[in-house]
C-alpha cells in the first residue's frame, strides 16, 4: 500500500513537472526571443517625453540691475504656432510691459527692452533698474498673459552669490528670492 502511494506521489510530481518545465520553456521563450523584438520597435517607435509648449527665462541680478532673457526654441515654437502665429507671438512678446514683474517694494523699472525672430526661434531681454534691490523678494511671470497656451517656463535666477532653478507653471507664476542672497 505504501508503495502505491509513493507510485501515485511519483506520477504526481512527474506531471506537475511536466506542466512546469511546459510553462518555462514558454517563458524562456517569451523573455529571450519575442521580448526583446518588441523592444526593439518600441525603441524606434517611441520618443523621448518634452513638453512642447514651455519656453525658457533666465533672471540675472546684479547690484541694482534685473534682467530677464526669455527664449522660445524651434520644437516649442513650432507647437505654439499650431495655436497662435508666430507673427502674433513675436508681437505680443513685443508689446509686453515686463516679461516678468519684480516686487514692487524694490522700485524697478524697465530701462532696456528688446525681442528678435531668428529662424525658429524668438528671444529677447528686458533689463530693470532697481533703487531698493534688497526688497526684491519675489519675480511675478508675465508671460502667460501673452501666450495663454503655454505649459510651462523653466526659470533660471542668478544673482553674485546664489543661483537657483525651478519651473513656473500658469496655476505658481511666482519666482521666490531667497533673503540674504542679495
Amino acid at each position: 500500500m505504501q508503495t502505491k502511494n509513493i507510485a501515485s506521489t511519483l506520477r504526481a510530481m512527474a506531471f506537475f513537472l511536466r506542466v512546469i518545465m511546459q510553462a518555462s520553456a514558454k517563458w524562456v521563450v517569451f523573455f529571450f526571443l519575442i521580448l526583446p523584438g518588441l523592444e526593439s520597435r518600441a525603441e524606434i517607435l517611441l520618443h523621448r517625453a518634452v513638453e512642447p509648449a514651455r519656453m525658457g527665462l533666465d533672471i540675472s541680478i546684479s547690484g541694482e540691475n534685473l534682467t530677464v532673457y526669455i527664449v522660445i526654441k524651434e520644437e516649442s515654437l513650432s507647437f505654439l504656432n499650431k495655436k497662435m502665429d508666430s507673427e502674433l507671438m513675436f508681437d505680443q512678446l513685443q508689446r509686453m510691459p515686463h516679461f516678468a514683474l519684480p516686487a514692487s517694494a524694490a522700485r524697478c523699472r524697465v530701462i532696456d527692452q528688446s525681442v528678435h525672430r531668428e529662424p525658429g526661434r524668438i528671444n529677447g531681454y528686458q533689463t530693470f533698474q532697481c533703487q531698493r534691490p534688497e526688497q526684491l523678494r519675489f519675480i511675478e511671470v508675465k508671460l502667460y498673459e501673452a501666450l495663454p497656451d503655454l505649459k510651462a517656463v523653466d526659470v533660471w535666477l542668478t544673482t553674485e552669490n546664489w543661483q537657483n532653478k525651478t519651473v513656473v507653471f500658469p496655476e505658481k507664476l511666482l519666482v521666490l528670492i531667497k533673503s540674504g542672497i542679495l
